[in-house]
């Protein structure tokens, strides 16, 4: 890992131990890469960046592999934020950021997409899935977060992952929990 990018990690772990920025750990983020290398998507979607500690893991893997991210993060500050430390860790150009709602925006995504790392508002996975169903290739990777420290919130999302015949998903003890899930 490059030194410089190895100091910002280290910078905005410490910001997260100071409470606010609901990062994943460290941990988390060399297992996603390290998934991401392993799988080799083509193009990665990350709902939920804050200020951009996980995109970083996922840029690095990306620029690995000639991959291509496309985060939204609809938070001002958080967005504002995302910027200046991609372009601190020099990976901005692996990233695209949409600026708002994913929600509102999902529908607008017009590519195939290999691997999503879902890290924003709990109760909205299942919705955010659905969303991006009809764009998932066969073998996608769905990475769902909190999935132990925030089960009661997204118990639909873990309940269709786990029941629906089109997925096959199991629940990775690692930071606050990875429900990981392939399309068949």
């Amino acid at each position: 890992m490059d030194e410089k990018i190895k100091k910002l990690l280290v910078k905005l772990e410490d910001l997260n131990q100071q409470g606010g920025q609901w990062n994943i750990d460290h941990q988390t983020g060399q297992f996603l890469h390290d998934l991401i290398l392993k799988h080799k998507p083509e193009i990665i979607v990350e709902i939920g960046a804050s200020n951009g500690y996980s995109t970083i893991w996922l840029a690095m893997a990306a620029k690995e592999i000639n991959a291509k991210v496309i985060t939204y993060e609809f938070v001002p500050d958080k967005v504002r934020d995302l910027v200046a430390n991609l372009q601190k860790a020099q990976l901005i150009q692996y990233i695209t950021i949409i600026p708002d709602n994913a929600n509102k925006r999902l529908t607008e995504l017009n590519k195939t997409i290999d691997f999503v790392f879902l890290d924003g508002r709990k109760n909205e996975y299942l919705q955010q899935l659905k969303l991006l169903e009809p764009k998932l290739n066969q073998g996608s990777l769905i990475v769902a977060d909190n999935a132990i420290s925030h089960k009661h919130v997204m118990n639909d999302y873990l309940y269709y992952v786990r029941n629906e015949k089109t997925y096959k998903s199991k629940l990775k003890d690692i930071g606050t929990g990875l429900e990981i899930t392939e399309k068949l």
